[in-house]
C-alpha cells in the first residue's frame, strides 16, 4: 500500500496521538486503501455510482399527486413536497391564520421523508381573501380568479401582516426547504398573463417598483434564514443580491408552444446575463417546474439530454416534475441526471493520528467533493463520533466548517481538532462522519461513499485509545 509523507508543520498538527498503527478499516465494504505512516492513519473511501434521495434536491413531490401519486417505477423518489396556497385559503376571516393546514402537509410530507417548499397566491382561484376586497381593495375579474390591486395601501398592510404571520411560524422551521417569493400577479408568477381581455386594469393593478421591493423585502425580513426563490418578472435581481436563488416556470420549452419562441432560449437567457442572477445558485437554490409534462415531452421528440444538459448548466437542485410519470425508456437517463442535480458530496480522504488520549486532541483532517452542480442551502454540519464495536458511542463532534461554501469543483480541505472526553475508556474505536440535520441531531444527508450504516453514519476509520 502506498505510504504518505507529511511536510514538517502539518507533521506537527498530525502527530499530536502517541506512537501506533492500525491496519484494518471498519466498514460495510472497507476503504479502497489505507495508508499508515508511524502516527497517522489515512484512508480513501470508495465512490459511488447510485441515484441518492438527498433533503432539498431531485424531483419534487407536487401536492401529493392532487390525490393520484404516481408509483416508484413511474416517478423517482421525492424529498422536496411543494404546495402552493390561495391567500383565501391560508386567512380565511381577517386575522385567522390556517397554520393548520400548513402543519397537516408538513406532518404528511415528515411522513414521506420530504420537506415543504410552499408559494403563497394572492391570485388563483380563490386568490385574495373576499374580506379583504370587501374593504375597498379594487380587483378585475380575468379567466383564472381575481386580480387585486396589489398598490392599495389595504392590500400592502395585510400583506405583510400574512407574510409576518407565517415568517414567524415557519421561517425557521427545520421542515421547511424554502420558499417561493410568489404572491404577485396571476398563479404567483410576477405576471400578468391570465389579464386576456381586461389586461389594462391588471397592469395599473400590478405593484410598482417601490412596492414590489417593499413585497419582497417582506419575505427577506420574516422569512430570514428560510432559501427563498423568484420568478423573473418582478425584483429578481434585487431578491438575488439579497441572497435568493430563482426559478424557472416553462423548464423543458423548446419549441412546446411553437417554432418562434420559446423559454428556453428567449425567457431565460437574456435575465441570466445580469452576473447577479447568474450567480444567485451559489446562495439560493434554483427550482424549475417542467412545461407541460415530461411524457408529452417524449410524445413529441423532445431532445432530453439537451434539456437535462441545460438544467445542468443552471445549476438546478429542485425539479417539479408535477408528479408525473417519467417514461420507462427515459427513466436510464433520467436516473443518471438525478446523480449530477443538487450537491453530491464525496469524501475522498480522511487523515487522523492512529492514537488517542482521553482529554487530548485528536485532530480529523479530511478532504471532499462535491461532484453535483450546486451546494446545500441549509446550515447542515459536519461531524464526527468514535463507536465501539458494541456500537456504544462514546464521543461525537460537529465540525465548525461552513457546509454551504462547498460549491462544485476543487476539493475542500477540512482540519477538525476535537478533544476525547476523559471519559473514554481505552481501546479500539470505529470513527464514523455523517452531515446532520440542522438542528444536529441526525444523520441527514446521504454521501457518495461506501460504508452507510443503518443509522445513516458513515464508518470510515479506526482509532486506538490508550
Amino acid at each position: 500500500m502506498r505510504r504518505r509523507t507529511w511536510n514538517g508543520g502539518a507533521l506537527v498538527m498530525m502527530l499530536l496521538g502517541a506512537a501506533g498503527c492500525a491496519d484494518t478499516m471498519i466498514g460495510s465494504s472497507g476503504p479502497a486503501v489505507a495508508n499508515l505512516t508511524e502516527r497517522t492513519v489515512t484512508v480513501q473511501p470508495r465512490e459511488i455510482d447510485e441515484v441518492l434521495y438527498n433533503p432539498g434536491m431531485g424531483v419534487a413531490d407536487f401536492h401529493f399527486g392532487f390525490g393520484h401519486p404516481p408509483s416508484a417505477e413511474e416517478y423517482p423518489h421525492a424529498t422536496v413536497a411543494y404546495f402552493r396556497w390561495p391567500w383565501a385559503e391560508l386567512e380565511p376571516a381577517e386575522g385567522q391564520y390556517n397554520f393548520a393546514l400548513v402543519d397537516r402537509v408538513i406532518e404528511l410530507a415528515k411522513a414521506k421523508g420530504e420537506t415543504l417548499a410552499l408559494r403563497i397566491v394572492s391570485e388563483y382561484k380563490t386568490g385574495t381573501p373576499q374580506w379583504l376586497l370587501d374593504k375597498g381593495v379594487g380587483s378585475v375579474k380575468e379567466s383564472d380568479g381575481i386580480f387585486p390591486d396589489y398598490n392599495h395601501p389595504i392590500f400592502l398592510d395585510y400583506h405583510e401582516r400574512l407574510i409576518r404571520a407565517f415568517g414567524q411560524r415557519y421561517g425557521r422551521s427545520l421542515d421547511i426547504d424554502h420558499v417561493d417569493i410568489g404572491s404577485v400577479g396571476c398563479w404567483g408568477e410576477w405576471n400578468t398573463a391570465c389579464c386576456e381581455g381586461v389586461d389594462v386594469q391588471c397592469k395599473a393593478f400590478f405593484p410598482s417598483e417601490a412596492n414590489q421591493i417593499a413585497i419582497t423585502d417582506w419575505y427577506l425580513k420574516y422569512f430570514a434564514g428560510t432559501p427563498l426563490v423568484m420568478l423573473h418578472g418582478g425584483q429578481l435581481k434585487y431578491a438575488a443580491s439579497q441572497g435568493a436563488g430563482w426559478r424557472g416556470d416553462c423548464f423543458g420549452d423548446y419549441g412546446y408552444f411553437g417554432p418562434d419562441w420559446n423559454h428556453m432560449e428567449h425567457a431565460y437567457p437574456p435575465v441570466l446575463e445580469d452576473p447577479v442572477i447568474a450567480n444567485a445558485w451559489k446562495r439560493g437554490p434554483v427550482q424549475m417546474e417542467v412545461c407541460g409534462y415530461i411524457q408529452e415531452w417524449y410524445d413529441r421528440g423532445f431532445d432530453l439530454n439537451r434539456i437535462l444538459e441545460q438544467g445542468l448548466a443552471w445549476h438546478l437542485s429542485v425539479l417539479n416534475a408535477k408528479s408525473k410519470p417519467v417514461p420507462p425508456a427515459w427513466r436510464p437517463r433520467f436516473n443518471e441526471f438525478l446523480k449530477k442535480i443538487g450537491y453530491r458530496f464525496v469524501l475522498r480522504e480522511m487523515t487522523h493520528s492512529s492514537e488517542g488520549r482521553p482529554g487530548e486532541r485528536l485532530v480529523l483532517q479530511s478532504q471532499w467533493e462535491n461532484k453535483g452542480v450546486a451546494p446545500i442551502y441549509h446550515a447542515w454540519p459536519l461531524a464526527y463520533r468514535l463507536r465501539s464495536n458494541s456500537d456504544q458511542v462514546v464521543a461525537q463532534w460537529t465540525s465548525p466548517t461552513e457546509l454551504k461554501e462547498w460549491l462544485p469543483g476543487p476539493t475542500r480541505r477540512v482540519v477538525d481538532t476535537v478533544l476525547v472526553p476523559e471519559t473514554v475508556p481505552s481501546g479500539s474505536y470505529v470513527l464514523d462522519v455523517a452531515i446532520l440535520s440542522e438542528d444536529a441531531r441526525s444523520p441527514y444527508v446521504e454521501l457518495a461513499i461506501e460504508g452507510k450504516r443503518s443509522d445513516r453514519w458513515y464508518a470510515v476509520s479506526h482509532v486506538t485509545i490508550r
